[in-house]
This record gives structure tokens, C-alpha cells and sequence, in this order.
């Protein structure tokens, strides 16, 4: 599917189009939105608490997935975003999914395309509900700041990926505002050159339904999880693009397999690569 450009108007939300192709509650007041929405959001989460408790415990690890990545879709929709993803590509065993990082939101995005199991910040488990979720969905959570806790969670990653099980990290260790590219981290790449894995970049971008660029999702300047969510909610509508790359097979150091990830990110993105700019953070890591 053709990504909308900045100088070409999203046309979505038009007379005959299907739910899947529009975005609902574009229309209505902003305060009017941030109560439907809200609203429909809690209910989502009372859904997935459920699934996650009553459900996934029962059901064979096929069937769980199909839930988890419906369950994210859902609640794309719930927020007013319009998922616009290319395939990802198709591999015979386990892969290492490499993205820049704007939101929380990006999350949920991937798990609609493709389900994978997301290494995460260790303060994300004591989020109220979504940490536990984000447990039951089988994220891995790692305390940064420890080397030891990052042999740790490579050793989980090496388990998944043997057993043919997608990882998805954030290399670039932070959030960003989404026009531009932090410098890939390679400390979690490891895994995959010890295994000969392949990595598969990708790359998001948030748009207004009017097709520029949206600033609403970046979860940046030390806002909190509830002003980023409003910020979201308000929105009359978000769509989020999210490309795959080819495949990147490891050939040498996790220094330059992270190198050559991040230059293939910028190239879907279309910024340039961070590779030789000074490293800012640019806000919490989700």
C-alpha cells in the first residue's frame, strides 16, 4: 500500500469507505473525542486484562498471538489511528526487528503488522495495567543501566530467536520526535550475531489525516503517560506508516550490523543517518 506524502492529502475518510479504511470521531469536538475515546479505551484494556487472565492460559501460542495482534489492532481504532503498514517480510525462522521510537504508541503498531516480543525498560512493568499486559504478552524487561541485566535479556533473546520467535527493539535507546534519527545503539544486536540471525529494520512516522507531519504521538519532554494519551485522543484522526526493510544478514561486529541497521532505517525514513551526529536524547524510553 502507497504511503500518503505531506503534499498529498489523506483521502481515507470519504462517503463508502469502509471502518477499516477511516478514521471515527474525526468530526466531533476534541472534548467530545477525549470522552468517547477514553471511554472506549477502558473498556479495551478491561478486554485485554481479561484475555491476558482468562484466556492466554488456555489457549495454544498460535491462537494467543492471533489474539494479541487483533486486540492491538482494536485498539488502534479505538484511538483514531490508521495503521498504513507494508508486509514484513517473509522469514523461515526467527528474526530481529529493529525501529526507530517515537511512542508507547509504536508498540502496539508493530504487534498489529506482526507479533514479535518487544524488550522494554524495566519501569514499564510497574505501569499500572499496560506493564502487566505488556508481561502477559511476553515483552522482556531490562534494568539499562546494568550490564549484567543486558547478558541477561541477550540470553532470552537467543531462546526466542532459536525457537523462531520475532524480538523487536529500539536501538536508538530513547524516543525521538519522530523527523530524525538517533544513533543505533549495538548493545542488544548481539544476539543476533552470535545466531547469524537476520535483522529486519523498520521505520514510523506519525501524519494528521491532512498528511503532514503530527507531533501528537512523540512522547517526549518528560510528559506523562496520561498527557501523551491526550494528546493522542485529541487528534481528529493519526496515521501511522510503518515500512519494512530487507533483511540485513550479520556479517562482522554488533558495531557495524548496528551501523548498517540504522542507515537502512534512515533510507526508509528518509533522513538522514545519525551515524555522525552527536547523540541527544530526546525524552523516556518506552
Amino acid at each position: 500500500m502507497r504511503a500518503a506524502s505531506a503534499r498529498e492529502p489523506y483521502a481515507g475518510i470519504q462517503r463508502g469507505a469502509s471502518y477499516n479504511d477511516r478514521v471515527i470521531l474525526a468530526h466531533l469536538p476534541a472534548p467530545l473525542r477525549r470522552v468517547i475515546r477514553t471511554s472506549l479505551l477502558l473498556l479495551h484494556l478491561v478486554l485485554g486484562v481479561t484475555l491476558a487472565a482468562l484466556v492466554f492460559p488456555l489457549c495454544r501460542t498460535a491462537l494467543r498471538d492471533r489474539i494479541i495482534m487483533a486486540w492491538a489492532r482494536q485498539l488502534l481504532r479505538v484511538l483514531g489511528v490508521r495503521l498504513q503498514a507494508g508486509p514484513p517480510p517473509a522469514l523461515p525462522k526467527g528474526a530481529l526487528l529493529v525501529c526507530n521510537h517515537v511512542s508507547w504508541l509504536d508498540i502496539y503498531l508493530i504487534y498489529a503488522a506482526r507479533r514479535v516480543h518487544f524488550v522494554s525498560k524495566a519501569e514499564v512493568r510497574n505501569w499500572p495495567v499496560a506493564g502487566w499486559l505488556a508481561h502477559k504478552t511476553g515483552t522482556l524487561f531490562i534494568e539499562r543501566g546494568r550490564r549484567a541485566d543486558t547478558k541477561r535479556i541477550n540470553a532470552e533473546m537467543r531462546l526466542l530467536l532459536q525457537s523462531g520467535a520475532w524480538v523487536a527493539v529500539f536501538p536508538e535507546g530513547t524516543t525521538s520526535d519522530g523527523r530524525g534519527l538517533l544513533r543505533f545503539l549495538p548493545s542488544l544486536l548481539q544476539p543476533a550475531v552470535e545466531l547469524n540471525c537476520p535483522v529486519v529494520p523498520a521505520a514510523l512516522r506519525y501524519r494528521k489525516l491532512t498528511g503532514e507531519y503530527c507531533a501528537a504521538p512523540a512522547y517526549i519532554d518528560d510528559i506523562s503517560m496520561w498527557q501523551s494519551l491526550m494528546q493522542i485522543v485529541s487528534e481528529p484522526g493519526i496515521i501511522a506508516e510503518l515500512q519494512f526493510g530487507a533483511p540485513i544478514v550479520p556479517d562482522g561486529h554488533r558495531r557495524e550490523l548496528a551501523a548498517q541497521a540504522e542507515a537502512a532505517t534512515a533510507r526508509l525514513l528518509g533522513v538522514e543517518s545519525a551515524g555522525t551526529s552527536p547523540r541527544i536524547p530526546a525524552g523516556p524510553p518506552a
